[in-house]
């Protein structure tokens, strides 16, 4: 975006290219003016004073449109400027008090407003004064004066509307520069998400598929075919397990609903099947579509909770809850220890912290804790 105001870089003030062209192509029209005009600047009497003033003045103009200085040197340039304005004025050139118009608008784009109309003002009362000693008539006074206050006006509300397009320009960079950082945000968190779930799915699948895998080649050292053919049989149907274990992960992923009760009956449904033991599935409530973030942290909370019994308290009954209340959804997976010693902890790869994480990720809340002989696993999710 282009700059239309002077701009303040470290400190130095410097102002627009076109501005500086534009200022000096001023200057030289005035310069030529007063060359053309009486008292016409010479090397003597009334003449020297304005040749003086012209030197002295545009030195001043030129600095205020190409140096880059300090505010301080800036407010020397104006001084000058000002101050030529008034000598060439009191000489009784006629174009003297565009010196002074000159210094009256670069003091308002470079410096504070209250600064910039006692400056106005200082000069204002200087070329009444200057101007009444020459015996210059009132309209004079009034039209210069009139004239200096329309361009401080005129700057004045320049300077405003660039400081607005300039707050615009940097309010637009901010945000463009948030939304950056929210999209690498959310872009390191499905990195994060995808990578739970190849975790989820590996840690779930692979570690049962390797120990089955291990049973069958002891079975086969010890000439047990038919045990480690049946073994062998189990193998297969977990690595088909986790192949649609994969399938689901990557559906959830692209933002597919889960059919969660039908998930949650198959793992109970499993369990009974490979230990032969009781496993009922309650659903309460009527049952609804919810995200797919939040299905499928219930269900791997479900998957984890059982795969803990089958590890520390095999043979002993679950219940699995799943209940759809107003504006959450409840998830209790406990098992009563009577059949095997009680459940102590959550299995390593996933535990205690991976379900709280992945509870709260999706705006919810997990917690476990003993039941009696057994262990209570509670989600309760918005939904």
């Amino acid at each position: 975006m282009t700059q239309t105001g002077p701009v303040l870089i470290a400190g130095d003030i410097a102002f627009p290219r076109w501005q500086r062209t534009r200022s000096l192509i001023f200057l030289l029209v005035l310069t030529v003016g007063m060359a053309q005009s009486f008292p016409a600047p010479v090397g003597s009497g009334r003449g020297l004073v304005v040749l003086v003033s012209m030197i002295v003045g545009g030195a001043a103009w030129a600095g205020t449109a190409l140096l880059r200085r300090s505010p301080r040197v800036v407010l020397v340039c104006v001084t000058l400027c000002a101050a030529a304005g008034l000598a060439a004025s009191g000489a009784g050139q006629g174009l003297g008090p565009s010196y002074l118009l000159v210094a009256a608008v670069v003091a308002v784009n470079t410096m504070p407003f209250p600064a910039a109309a006692a400056v106005a003002a200082a000069q204002a009362a200087g070329l009444a004064i200057v101007l009444g000693a020459t015996h210059a008539g009132a309209e004079a006074i009034l039209l210069w004066t009139a004239g200096q206050l329309l361009l401080m006006l005129v700057a004045l509300v320049r300077r405003q509307r660039d400081e607005r397009t300039e707050q615009t320009r940097l309010l637009a960079a901010e945000t463009q520069l948030a939304k950056q950082e929210q999209a690498r945000s959310e872009a390191l968190a499905e990195r994060a998400r995808v990578a739970r779930e190849i975790h989820d799915v590996l840690a779930h699948s692979l570690s049962a598929l390797s120990v089955q895998l291990e049973t069958a080649a002891a079975l086969l050292e010890r000439e047990r075919p038919a045990d480690a053919a049946v073994i062998v049989d189990r193998a297969g149907r977990l690595a088909r397990d986790g192949l649609t274990e994969t399938r689901r992960a990557v559906s959830a992923l692209r933002g597919d609903p889960l059919p969660l009760p039908e998930l949650v009956a198959e793992l109970a449904e499993g369990y009974r099947t490979d230990l032969s033991a009781e496993a009922t599935v309650t659903v309460r409530g009527e049952p609804r579509a919810v995200s797919p973030e939040t299905g499928l942290a219930l269900y791997r909370s479900a998957q984890e909770a059982l795969t803990n019994v089958r590890k520390h308290a095999p043979g002993s009954a679950v219940s699995v809850v799943l209940d759809y209340a107003d504006g959450e959804i409840r998830l209790t997976v406990a098992n009563n220890g009577s059949h095997g010693p009680a459940l102590t902890g959550l299995s390593s790869g996933y535990g205690l912290t991976g379900l709280r994480e992945r509870a709260e990720l999706a705006g919810g809340s997990m917690a476990a804790a003993p039941d009696g002989d057994g262990w209570r696993v509670d989600v309760r999710m918005p939904g």
